[in-house]
């Protein structure tokens, strides 16, 4: 299978002065792989050039093994020295170092593989984009078997050599997101949010981000957050905690 896809959201680029501002192109991908459905190819940024191939590889025996192939000059973010693509949270930063070639998402073999059974993660992306490297990610999740891939959806910065963190969307029309209940108050506000949050969330890390998608401010999550840095506007709160993630504006006076 071959994915040539128009993005949902497009590639928009606004100039202030001679600067580009971020901006997300996310879209979602829906697609399960396994041995019978063979190979899956997409090509992130449908510029005709392929980036990335998704399959199950058979091993001797019942074994199997779910890998991903760099294609061109595509890249995975992968830190291991055993080509074990990182397994990243909603929220991770996706940088170096970069592998290129096969990786193992997950295998039969020595247990290896960071994605195997650990239900949707996401995998760092550094992509080629007219000879220059763009950042992004892509959620999936692999079977504890070894033997079937689930795609979810996948995102990249616009914005060469600009940073990204997994899960990170165009946020201009995002609904709100619930699934962490949570309040912003004062909001409006100046200086100070102040946040209201299930006190069980003990891990729980905050992103805020603007309108275009560009990551301002991230960090542990604590009850009182610092804005009075940020430029009067509208904003975008995440609250991430393993695959629990809500999301509210507020407004910056």
């Amino acid at each position: 299978m071959k994915l040539n896809i128009l993005t949902l959201c497009a590639a928009l680029l606004f100039l202030v002065g001679n600067k580009a501002i971020s901006q997300i192109n996310s879209y979602p991908v829906n697609q399960t792989i396994t041995i019978s459905s063979g190979s899956f190819t997409i090509d992130v940024d449908n510029d005709s050039n392929d980036d990335y191939t998704f399959e199950i590889l058979p091993l001797s025996g019942s074994l199997t093994a779910a890998r991903v192939v760099s294609l061109g000059n595509a890249q995975v973010m992968d830190g291991s020295t055993f080509g074990y693509p990182d397994a990243l949270n909603f929220g991770a930063d996706v940088t170096d170092p970069y592998s290129s070639g096969n990786a193992a998402l997950g295998t039969d073999v020595g247990g290896g593989g960071l994605f195997t059974g650990a239900g949707m993660k996401y995998l760092g992306l550094n992509l080629d984009i007219s000879g220059e490297s763009h950042l992004g990610w892509i959620s999936l999740e692999v079977v504890a078997s070894n033997d079937t891939i689930i795609l979810y959806d996948i995102g990249y910065n616009t914005t060469p050599s600009d940073g990204i963190t997994s899960g990170l969307t165009n946020l201009t029309s995002v609904n709100e997101i619930s699934a962490i209940d949570f309040e912003i108050y004062p909001n409006p506000s100046e200086n100070i949010i102040s946040i209201s949050y299930p006190n069980s969330m003990s891990s729980a890390r905050y992103s805020i981000s603007d309108l275009t998608g560009k990551l301002i401010l991230k960090g542990t999550m604590t009850k009182n957050i610092d804005v009075s840095t940020l430029a009067s506007g509208t904003y975008i709160v995440t609250l991430a905690e393993s695959q629990n993630i809500g999301r509210k504006k507020f407004i910056k006076k």
